[in-house]
C-alpha cells in the first residue's frame, strides 16, 4: 500500500489512527493496523480510516449498518457528542474510523450500552458484583430476621468467584444460622450461585429449579433466569479453542443448544417485562451464534432493528459491533430477508476484487432477486442499484436515472444524504457542468455528523480539478475543513497562493504557518532562491525553530517556520546559516558547496521524504500537479550531480561521494530519495572516494559501503 503521506506523519492526522485492535476482531469490518485514508469521494476498497457519512462499499460494515439504523431511528441533535475542537475551528473530518464515529454518536451522557452482552456470557463470573448488589437490596426488603440477613449478606459478598481458580465457598455453619423459611430460600439461592460459579452446573440447576416455589418474587424470577444461564454455560464448555475463538457449531451437541434455548425461552415467556429481559435476549443470541443458527440469529437482530436504542437496551454502536462479530462473517443472503442486513452484505460485495483474486462481486441478477425484501424501503433498494451501477458496472449515467435531484433540503437523513452524494459523484464522473452547483445546493441541509465535511471534500476536489484552487481559499469559501485546506496548500498551491495564505489575517494560525513553511521549503529546494530571501521576511522574529511535537512540517501538527531563519550553522561541512546558503545559491545556483550545504540542512533536519516532496495519487485530493516550479527534492540526486560535475572541487566531490554512500547506511536502503543506486554503483563510489581522495577526512571515516 502506498500511503498518501509518509507513515511517520500519519499520527498527526485525526483521521489516520494507529488502530490497536484489541478484544474483538470483526471479521468483515477491520484488519488494518496502520491506516492511510484515501482523500476522495469514491471508496470501493475497505480502509479502516476511510469511512464517510454515506453508504459506500469501502466503508467499515459497522459504519454502513449504523447509517442505516440511524435512518430508521433518527437521533435528536441534542444527543450527539460535539466534535473534538469544534469551538476552535476543528470538528468533524470527511474521513473517519469506526472508533471516531462511535465516540461522536454514542459517548454522550446517559448513553445506553449493553454491559457486555455484545461479548455475551464471556465469563460467567462477570455479573458477580451486580449480583451482590441486587441480592443485598432484595434481602434488605424481605422478612428475614436481622441476624440471618447479616449472615447471608456476608456470605454473598464472600463468594468472590474468579471462574479460573474456583470460588470461595459459603461459610461453615451458615445453614445452622439460617432457620426462617425466607432465610432458607435466600440460602438456597446462594448455594445455587456457589455451584454455578464453581462450574457445578448440575447442582446449580437443581437448586435454581427449586426456587420456583419460593415466596419471594425476586428469588423465583432470578432462579428461572439462572436456569437459562446454567444451560448457556453448558453450551460453552469446550466450545472455544485455546485462543478464545469458537471452534464452530460442530463442536457443540445440538441437544445442549436446544436445552439452552428452551430455558431462556421459558424465562422470556414467564417474564416478558422481567428484570433480566435484555440479558436473556443477549444470551439467546449467543446460543444461536455458538450453535451456528444464522437464520435465527439474523431474525433476532432484525427484530431489534425495529426498536429504538432505549427499548432494546443496546445503542446502535454496540449492536453493530455484535452483529459484525457474530453474524456477518458467516451470513448469506439466503439466511435472511431483512433489508438492513441484506444491504450491509450487498455493499461489502460491491468492493473491488483483489488484483490476484476472483471477482465475486454481487451481480445485477442477484440484486434484482432481492427486490421483494425491500418492498417496504424502495429508496434503499434504488440506492443499492445506483451504487452497483457506479462502483461495479462503471455506469454513472445510470445513477442519474435512479436517483432524482433532491439536493435542496433543510436536512438529510443518512440515506437521503447517501443518495444525493452518489448523484453528485455521478455528475462529476460525467463532467457535468452543473456538478459544482449541485454540491452547493446540498450545503444547507448537510447538518448531520460528518456530512458537511464530506461536501467540503466534494467541492474542494471539484475546484482543484477545475484549476480553480483560489476559490477554495477565497473569502466566503464553503471549504473550511482544516485537513482539506492543508492538503491543498501542501500539494497543489503555487507560490502566489501560499504567499497569500501566509499573510491572511483571517486564516487560522496553523494554516498561515503551514502556507509559509510550504512556500519557503519549496523555494529553498526547487530553485527559487531569490524569492526565498524575500519571503523569509514573513517569518516572525519569535517563530519557533523546533516544533513541540518534534515533527517538522506536519500537516496538522506544529509548524516551526523559524527553522529557516535561525542563525545556527548547518551540518558537518562547515556550512553557514541557512539564509546564507540560499543567498549563495541565488547568486550561483551551481555552487557545489552551497548545494551540499542545502543537502546537509535536509539531512540534519530530517526532511528526507517529507510530505511536501510526496504527492498523493492523481485520483485523490492534492493529486493535481502544482504550478509551483521545480521538482521534489532528493539529496541523492544532488550528490550524483556533484560527483559527475567536472568543475566541482575535490573536497566537494569527496563529501558528495561520502554522503552518497551513507544514504544506504545502515540497512542498505536508500534514505535520501531519488532514483536509487545499485550496490555496484555504491561500491564504485566507495572505491573512488578511497582511491581519488584518500587524504580527505571522509575517506578516512568511511570503512564500509552498504
Amino acid at each position: 500500500m502506498t500511503p498518501s503521506f509518509p507513515t511517520r506523519l500519519l499520527a498527526a492526522l485525526p483521521v489516520a489512527l494507529l488502530l490497536a485492535l484489541a478484544g474483538q476482531h470483526p471479521a468483515r469490518a477491520s484488519g488494518d493496523f496502520t491506516c492511510s485514508p484515501s482523500w476522495t469521494l469514491a471508496h470501493d476498497t475497505f480502509s479502516a480510516c476511510g469511512n464517510m457519512a454515506m453508504l459506500a462499499p469501502g466503508n467499515d460494515t459497522r459504519v454502513n449498518l449504523v447509517l442505516l439504523l440511524a435512518d430508521l431511528h433518527p437521533r435528536p441533535k441534542a444527543a450527539l457528542v460535539a466534535p473534538a475542537g469544534a469551538g476552535e475551528g476543528g470538528g468533524d473530518d470527511p474521513l473517519f474510523d469506526w472508533p471516531s464515529l462511535k465516540a461522536r454518536l454514542f459517548s454522550g451522557p446517559g448513553e445506553s450500552f449493553d454491559g457486555g452482552y455484545a461479548s455475551g456470557e464471556g465469563s460467567r463470573c462477570r455479573s458477580n458484583e451486580a449480583g451482590t448488589e441486587g441480592f443485598e437490596a432484595v434481602i434488605n426488603a424481605a422478612p428475614v430476621p436481622e441476624a440471618e440477613r447479616a449472615a447471608l449478606i456476608a456470605a454473598r459478598k464472600g463468594l468472590a468467584p474468579t471462574c479460573a481458580d474456583g470460588s470461595a465457598g459459603l461459610p461453615d455453619g451458615i445453614a445452622d444460622q439460617v432457620r426462617s423459611a425466607p432465610g432458607k430460600a435466600f440460602l438456597a439461592y446462594l448455594q445455587g450461585a456457589q455451584a454455578f460459579y464453581a462450574g457445578n452446573f448440575a447442582d446449580a440447576s437443581a437448586r435454581f429449579a427449586a426456587l420456583g416455589t419460593a415466596d419471594v418474587p425476586w428469588l423465583k424470577e432470578t432462579g428461572r433466569y439462572m436456569l437459562g444461564r446454567v444451560e448457556v454455560n453448558r453450551v460453552q464448555v469446550g466450545a472455544f479453542d485455546d485462543y478464545g475463538y469458537p471452534k464452530g457449531a460442530d463442536a457443540i451437541a445440538p441437544a445442549l443448544v436446544a436445552e439452552a434455548e428452551t430455558a431462556l425461552g421459558a424465562y422470556l415467556q414467564a417474564y416478558p417485562q422481567g428484570a433480566y429481559i435484555r440479558s436473556a435476549r443477549g444470551l439467546l443470541r449467543r446460543v444461536d451464534w455458538l450453535g451456528g443458527r444464522r437464520d435465527k440469529l439474523a431474525a433476532e437482530y432484525a427484530a431489534l432493528f425495529a426498536l429504538d436504542a432505549p427499548a432494546r437496551g443496546l445503542d446502535d454502536g454496540v449492536l453493530a459491533d455484535e452483529i459484525d462479530n457474530k453474524l456477518l462473517p458467516s451470513l448469506k443472503a439466503a439466511d435472511t430477508s431483512d433489508p438492513i442486513l441484506l444491504a450491509v452484505m450487498d455493499l461489502a460485495r460491491m468492493r473491488a476484487p483483489a488484483k490476484s483474486g476472483k471477482d465475486t462481486r454481487i451481480t445485477p441478477a442477484e440484486l434484482e432477486a432481492q427486490r421483494p425484501a425491500f418492498s417496504g424501503n424502495p429508496a434503499l433498494f434504488e440506492e443499492l442499484l445506483a451504487l452497483h451501477a457506479f462502483y461495479v458496472q462503471k455506469q454513472p449515467r445510470a445513477v442519474l436515472g435512479l436517483i432524482p435531484d433532491a439536493a435542496r433540503q433543510a436536512s438529510f437523513g443518512p440515506l437521503q444524504f447517501s443518495r444525493q452524494m452518489l448523484r453528485g459523484m455521478a455528475l462529476e464522473a460525467l463532467a457535468d457542468r452543473n456538478a459544482r452547483g449541485f454540491w452547493a445546493d446540498m450545503l444547507t441541509g448537510a447538518t448531520g455528523p460528518f456530512q458537511r465535511p464530506a461536501l467540503e471534500l466534494a467541492i474542494a476536489l471539484h475546484e482543484e480539478r477545475a484549476g480553480a484552487l483560489d476559490k477554495v481559499f477565497a473569502a466566503g469559501s464553503p471549504v473550511r475543513n482544516a485537513a482539506i485546506r492543508a492538503i491543498l496548500l501542501a500539494n497543489v498551491a503555487d507560490a502566489a497562493l501560499l504567499r497569500q495564505q501566509a499573510k491572511a489575517a483571517d486564516a487560522p494560525q496553523h494554516e498561515r504557518d503551514l502556507a509559509l513553511f510550504t512556500l519557503l521549503y519549496k523555494e529553498a529546494t526547487r530553485g527559487s532562491h531569490a524569492d526565498f530571501a524575500q519571503d523569509l521576511a514573513l517569518v516572525p522574529a519569535d517563530a519557533a525553530a523546533q516544533p513541540t511535537d518534534g515533527n517538522f512540517g506536519s500537516l496538522t501538527g506544529d509548524v516551526a517556520v523559524g527553522v529557516f531563519s535561525k542563525p545556527d550553522v548547518v551540518g558537518d561541512y562547515d556550512c553557514p546559516a541557512f539564509r546564507e546558503i540560499q543567498a549563495r545559491l541565488a547568486r550561483a545556483p551551481q555552487d557545489a558547496k552551497a548545494r551540499l550545504c542545502l543537502a546537509d540542512f535536509m539531512r540534519v533536519g530530517g526532511y528526507d521524504g517529507l510530505f511536501l516532496d510526496t504527492q498523493p495519487p492523481k485520483t485523490e485530493l492534492g493529486g493535481t500537479p502544482s504550478d509551483f516550479p521545480g521538482k521534489p527534492y532528493a539529496r541523492l540526486e544532488t550528490y550524483r550531480a556533484i560527483i559527475a560535475d567536472p568543475k566541482a572541487a575535490a573536497a566537494d566531490k569527496a563529501y558528495a561521494l561520502y554522503r552518497a554512500v551513507r544514504c544506504y547506511a545502515p540497512a542498505g536502503n536508500n534514505a535520501c530519495g531519488g532514483a536509487g543506486a545499485a550496490r555496484s554503483e555504491r561500491a564504485a563510489w566507495f572505491r573512488r572516494l578511497k582511491q581519488d581522495y584518500p587524504a580527505s577526512p571522509w575517506a578516512k571515516d568511511l570503512t564500509y559501503y552498504w
